[in-house]
């Protein structure tokens, strides 16, 4: 009898990878607007924007993230 390959994964480290920043990212946005709203309620507007800015630039990552997400899974990046 031969012996099977070591450790068959489901899913590639790459892919692993980029679902986890899509989570992590998910997960800060939603820290960020908790902080949007802390700082709108101490009536900080210069702590309230940076905060915008940061959820939005993170915004934008997370949905580059899901295009090469998805490029991963259809092997159009990646081996």
């Amino acid at each position: 009898m031969q012996e099977q390959s070591a450790d068959h994964h489901p899913i590639s480290n790459l892919e692993y990878d980029w679902i986890t920043l899509i989570q992590n990212k998910a997960q800060a946005l939603m820290a960020y607007d908790q902080y949007i709203k802390d700082a709108e309620k101490a009536g900080s507007t210069e702590c309230a924007a940076f905060f915008k800015k940061v959820h939005d630039a993170d915004k934008a990552q997370l949905a580059e993230a899901k295009r090469h997400l998805v490029a991963v899974l259809q092997g159009k990046m990646g081996s």
